[in-house]
């Protein structure tokens, strides 16, 4: 089983990442001084816009599993060293999908209590062509966690091309807040 480590850097330290041999870092802030090979990108879209280039970039050659992290992965998940050791030593009894973060919310459609106001049902209804107004889902916050290949490509390429397009239009898109809360329905 392989697995690719997936960053999304804006201008955090990285030494982290040096432990780990299959990084690929996707730089939207200052280029990187140390060596440490970079993809360089425009600075739109938050991570999920990182993530989800990654996925249409390299959809006919993905690893079978892909780690998503941000820059800092510290922040929402205190002992992530430990988990993606623990999940790395186990890949092949691994789930297809599973949060790295450590705060795991409950959300609805009709509201999220962490995040007042945001567009979740126009979203949803732009994403997945259908409306809903009262859904309860879970979200890892901090937009960090593992998907197979499996789970991916059950959705064909022209979908994930229509998120990176929904996120590249700003620096900070209010969609991008509402992605971060779909991860894990997107890959059901």
């Amino acid at each position: 089983m392989s697995f690719s480590l997936v960053v999304a850097r804006y201008n955090e330290d990285i030494e982290w990442s040096k432990q780990f041999d299959n990084v690929i870092m996707y730089n939207k802030g200052a280029e990187l001084k140390n060596g440490q090979r970079e993809v360089l990108l425009n600075n739109v879209g938050r991570e999920g816009h990182t993530y989800y280039k990654h996925i249409c970039d390299n959809y006919d050659n993905l690893a079978d599993y892909t780690i998503f992290l941000q820059g800092d992965p510290f922040d929402h998940s205190p002992h992530i060293m430990n988990n993606l050791n623990e999940f790395i030593n186990r890949l092949d009894k691994g789930s297809d999908f599973l949060y790295l973060s450590e705060y795991i919310i409950q959300c609805n459609l009709s509201g999220c209590g962490h995040h007042r106001g945001l567009p979740l049902i126009e979203t949803y209804e732009r994403l997945f062509g259908e409306r809903k107004s009262n859904m309860e889902f879970t979200f890892g916050a901090g937009a960090q966690f593992i998907v197979s290949k499996k789970r991916i490509l059950c959705r064909p390429k022209s979908f994930y091309a229509k998120i990176v397009e929904m996120l590249q239009y700003e620096v900070n898109p209010i969609e991008g807040f509402v992605i971060e809360r779909f991860h894990k329905i997107i890959f059901e």
